[in-house]
């Protein structure tokens, strides 16, 4: 099974035109990400300062996608930027690639039959991904302190 550095030079080894797989790929997550979030794409691209044609050509796969523009969808989408990698680049990921705990989480993602509920759940996950452990912490010795009983 190719590496996916091996899949990514078969894709861009010849410099392959646009549009082509990726960029075609790319824009299908850069378009649902968009519609979810209920944006038109005059909106988003004012949001990250682009011409709304830009943000069709991207979503046509008409163009490839720059790192700071990708970087600036990512955040105006409130989506992590590895979201809009196509499939087929993740396509020989193994299971021993991942942590013990992304493992089981996949794992508990794929047992949720709703897709309200998954996205619920990767609202929490992103959530706990933005907490501040220390201030958790000192949360949690708050409210468990005053949960124990105090002899006076």
């Amino acid at each position: 099974m190719p590496s996916i550095l091996e899949r990514l030079l078969e894709i861009f080894g010849d410099k392959e035109p646009v549009p082509n797989k990726f960029t075609i790929g790319i824009g299908k997550l850069v378009k649902q990400a968009r519609e979810d979030s209920g944006l038109s794409q005059s909106r988003l691209a004012g949001m990250i300062y682009r011409r709304r044609a830009t943000i069709s050509d991207i979503e046509n796969g008409k163009s490839e996608v720059t790192v700071s523009t990708l970087a600036l969808l990512a955040a105006a989408l409130d989506k992590p930027i590895t979201y809009f990698l196509p499939w087929f680049v993740y396509a020989n990921l193994k299971s021993e690639d991942l942590e013990p705990a992304e493992h089981e989480m996949l794992i508990q993602f794929r047992n949720i039959c709703s897709e309200d509920l998954q996205r619920l759940a990767i609202h929490q996950v992103k959530l706990i991904a933005e907490t501040d452990i220390k201030d958790f912490k000192e949360e949690l010795s708050k409210v468990l302190d005053e949960d124990t009983p105090h002899d006076n």
